[in-house]
């Protein structure tokens, strides 16, 4: 391979091609506007009606998400594990019984769609059924990642991996602290030893002690406690291939057939090795408690997730997320060169297996805290900084392409979609809800071409697109209620019309609190202004009840 790959002046172009496209492109209309206006109408016109159609795929994907991931929480999925490890033969002829008693209404649809991808999946191991995993040789190791928390943020997180639907005593606990916020971390250590000493497998923690060449952030925190993990853990006897990792926040909160779902997916699949497995990141653990512009991105993170879980293809890791310990000791952990850790575990998993891998959305949530902090002022900061962090995921853009460029065995299709999706995915996520907002304001100046008939055209059909794309919010509106957690008892039921109303915010919040963090994110990339990790500070003000 070529050296200049490797070469900083190289690094630092492909740095400055995200960046520069936003700006060419939210530049675009005004540079135009008055010397080819009929081409900025046009283009108005035409990225309106796909932002129309847009809205209205996702409204349809969103819907069928929940319908699964609501399948998927009833359903005992540990009991699932044990019957198909046991005997996938029976196994097939009590779901095919099943799915032929099922009847057709709309509650069980979506269940016969389930089950019988169910039936695909286990009639396709035939031939296959030696690659199954016994149920009872699977571990699960819980990273949580700890920082300054308090008890009252972490001690859920314990509480409800512990009242999950799969043993505890085949589940390892591991907090992984940092060790500059010694003391915080040793207070929350010495708690949960104390109350859960003995109810797990096993119960560990590492302080991560900071070293030269590492980005401070939780990726860095995660890659220490792995290692050392690993260094306790290889002479136990039990085959790396048997246990899997899921990555925790403090504030993360497992459905309680998370273990048992993600181990069913893991023992019938074949090609488990390279496969990691993606929960839906819901964050409501404090909705209730939050300002509705903070609800607002809250539900818009969560649903956005859960859309793309329904096309796999575009799926991409995001906070918790589960892969096996062999597949980890493949990537060496989780990288500790960048604050994206977890959208960046993709690419890693992705080049250590020549791009032979699989995204598996799980469909069940992993509850998550939305942004609150102490006053309105730090709670609206608060959620910029954790945006721009986010959107720091652009500069995953030089490492895929330098990575595809060492990679000739990848089909070059396949290194142009990707390439395509990790480039675009950010353009759009800067530049969009601008364009949608502010794209027809320069043709204003343009005396000449306001009287033309386009000119008039623009506006009423543009305005139209966005009252029909409201469709899409209401959908939106209708799956948040469906999942909304149990109110509060100390607030009163005239909370509700807040929880409704927020939406009228979907234009500032989009604009604010994630088209410009990103810009601001993209633009210091661009000018080699690196960000560094800012941890979210975690605020409840009631009592987390998931159902």
């Amino acid at each position: 391979m070529r050296k200049w790959v490797d070469a900083r002046w190289f690094q630092r172009l492909l740095e400055i091609i995200p960046g520069l496209s936003v700006w060419v492109v939210l530049i675009f209309p005004f540079a135009l506007a008055y010397p080819f206006p009929m081409v900025v109408a046009y283009f108005i016109l035409i990225f309106n009606l796909y932002w129309f159609l847009k809205a209205l795929n996702i409204a349809r994907h969103l819907m069928n998400g929940l319908s699964h991931m609501r399948y998927n929480m009833r359903t005992d999925w540990y009991e699932k594990a044990r019957l198909i490890s046991k005997d996938p033969e029976s196994y097939l002829k009590s779901i095919e019984k099943e799915y032929e008693e099922a009847d057709g209404s709309a509650l069980n649809k979506i269940g016969k769609r389930d089950l019988k991808n169910e039936i695909e999946e286990v009639r396709n191991l035939d031939g296959r059924k030696d690659l199954l995993k016994s149920i009872d040789d699977i571990v699960h190791v819980a990273f949580i990642a700890v920082s300054t928390e308090s008890i009252d943020i972490v001690e859920p997180t314990v509480e409800y991996i512990y009242n999950s639907n799969y043993p505890a005593e085949k589940i390892i606990v591991v907090i992984a602290g940092e060790n500059r916020m010694k003391k915080s971390v040793e207070n929350v250590v010495s708690h949960i030893e104390k109350k859960y000493r003995g109810k797990f497998m096993d119960l560990k923690h590492y302080m991560h002690i900071e070293t030269a060449g590492e980005v401070r952030g939780k990726g860095a925190n995660l890659a220490y406690a792995g290692r050392h993990f690993w260094e306790d853990f290889k002479n136990s006897g039990i085959d790396p291939g048997n246990v899997l990792v899921t990555t925790l926040d403090a504030d993360h909160i497992v459905h309680k057939e998370y273990f048992a779902r993600l181990t069913y997916k893991y023992i019938s699949s074949p090609d488990r090795d390279r496969e990691t497995y993606q929960p839906i990141a819901l964050l409501f653990n404090n909705i209730w408690d939050a300002p509705a512009p903070n609800r607002v991105a809250a539900i818009a993170s969560s649903f956005w997730l859960l859309v793309e879980s329904m096309r796999p293809y575009r799926l991409r890791t995001f906070a918790s997320h589960s892969q096996s310990l062999k597949t980890l000791l493949t990537t060496d952990f989780w990288s500790n060169q960048t604050i994206v850790e977890d959208g960046h575990q993709y690419f890693r998993t992705y080049f250590a297996y020549n791009g032979n891998i699989e995204m598996v959305p799980l469909l069940l949530p992993v509850y998550q805290d939305c942004v609150l902090d102490e006053n309105i002022y730090r709670t609206f900061k608060s959620q910029y900084v954790q945006r721009r962090r986010w959107a720091w995921g652009a500069s995953d853009f030089p490492f895929v392409v330098r990575n595809f460029l060492k990679h000739p065995e990848i089909p070059l299709r396949e290194k142009a979609i990707q390439t395509f999706r990790q480039y675009v995915s950010h353009l759009s996520w800067a530049s969009s809800s601008l364009l949608l907002a502010t794209a027809w304001i320069p043709l204003l100046f343009n005396y000449g071409f306001m009287n033309a008939v386009i000119a008039h055209n623009v506006t009423s059909y543009s305005g139209g697109l966005a009252l029909f794309a409201w469709v899409g919010v209401f959908f939106s509106v209708w799956t948040y209620l469906r999942l909304l957690p149990k109110k509060p008892d100390h607030y009163s039921k005239f909370r509700y019309i807040g929880m409704v109303t927020q939406w009228i915010f979907i234009p500032p919040v989009a604009i604010l609190l994630s088209s410009i963090p990103s810009i601001d994110a993209q633009t210091r990339l661009m000018f080699g202004k690196y960000l560094g990790f800012v941890t979210t500070h975690k605020v409840r003000k009631s009592k987390v009840v998931i159902e």
